[in-house]
């Protein structure tokens, strides 16, 4: 991807600004002076979410999918031509200053990640937790998900905390409640083009090998179009390719080439915790100097600033309804 040689300092301009952004609206493109303001649409741009998402999988292209936890963000994604952006559970704790380990409930990770997604058009694998726990309630989750703009929504084989803080060995979601969720998943969605991914935390819990190529096997059958396993070796991923023959998912740092290799349709990025790290620089700066105009240098250049709030498209109405 061309923009990938940014330098680390342009990078941060933008994530430190998406940090703290929640906003509305679509991106729109100014028109003439004095008029409102109209979407830019391209062939793809009448498609679905989800069909674009598949599309997107279809090039065989790798897919990289920055973790976006805030409209702002997923905007920024947008703008540098990103296909897709992955929302989990993890921003809904760190907005709340909580761990990652399913203390918020599945509700409060459905609205948050809703707001966002009816607010920008990039597609989003939308993290559905355990579903809510019983196959029924997975229903209605995705259910919701899909009302709110998913494109792809992801249900893991964790019972809720005890499983989370659990170490090697603990339970996890038995097979039939698995395979349930992912059944209710597939009877619930109404757009056929919205895709189920299954994840499955068996492996980085020290269970099997065996038992989680067998549970991924039957999640495969009850209709998941997708897969991302946790704990697994990109040799292991591979393996699990050549049985699945369905689309991948990990999580990444690296080069996309190291996981395409193996096997690996698409990785998530968590580009979303440098905001915060950029704003900590700044306080530390502030009570170092008073001011803060290193960590300043960081900030999102005005235009895009702009470009991100649909500053031209707010005008055009406020001089179209006589308040300018």
């Amino acid at each position: 991807m061309a923009k990938d040689n940014q330098s680390r300092r342009r990078f941060l301009k933008g994530a430190g600004l998406a940090a703290g952004g929640v906003l509305g609206g679509n991106l729109l493109a100014p028109s003439a002076a004095g008029q409102q303001a109209r979407p830019v649409l391209s062939a793809s741009a009448s498609m679905s979410k989800g069909a674009r998402f598949r599309a997107a999988l279809a090039t065989g292209e790798p897919l990289v999918l920055p973790v976006v936890e805030s409209i702002l963000l997923t905007r920024l994604c947008e703008l540098e031509g990103f296909k897709g952006g992955f929302m989990g559970g993890s921003g809904m704790a760190a907005r709340n200053a909580l761990p990652n380990t399913s203390i918020q409930n599945v509700q409060e990770v459905i609205a948050y990640e809703t707001q966002v997604m009816q607010n920008t058009d990039l597609p989003i694998v939308a993290d559905g937790e355990n579903g809510g726990g019983s196959p029924v309630v997975t229903y209605r989750t995705v259910q919701q998900l899909e009302r709110g703009g998913a494109a792809v929504i992801m249900l893991e084989d964790s019972t809720g905390p005890e499983s989370e803080y659990g170490s090697k060995g603990v339970a996890m979601a038995s097979l039939a409640v698995m395979v349930g969720r992912i059944k209710a998943a597939v009877d619930a969605r109404k757009d056929q083009s919205i895709m189920i991914l299954a994840r499955t935390d068996r492996p980085a819990k020290g269970h099997s090998e065996q038992e989680t190529l067998d549970l991924l096997s039957a999640l495969s059958a009850a209709g998941a179009d997708a897969f991302f396993i946790s704990g697994f070796t990109l040799d292991q991923q591979q393996k699990a390719k050549n049985l699945l023959k369905k689309p991948l998912m990990i999580g990444s740092g690296g080069p996309a080439s190291d996981w395409h290799s193996k096997g690996v349709d698409m990785a998530f990025y968590h580009i979303d915790t440098i905001g915060i790290g950029a704003m900590y620089m700044a306080l530390k700066e502030i009570k170092a100097t008073g001011k803060f105009e290193e960590t300043a240098k960081m900030q999102l250049p005005r235009d895009i600033a702009a470009k991100l709030i649909n500053q031209q498209e707010w005008l055009a109405r406020a001089k179209k309804y006589g308040v300018v």
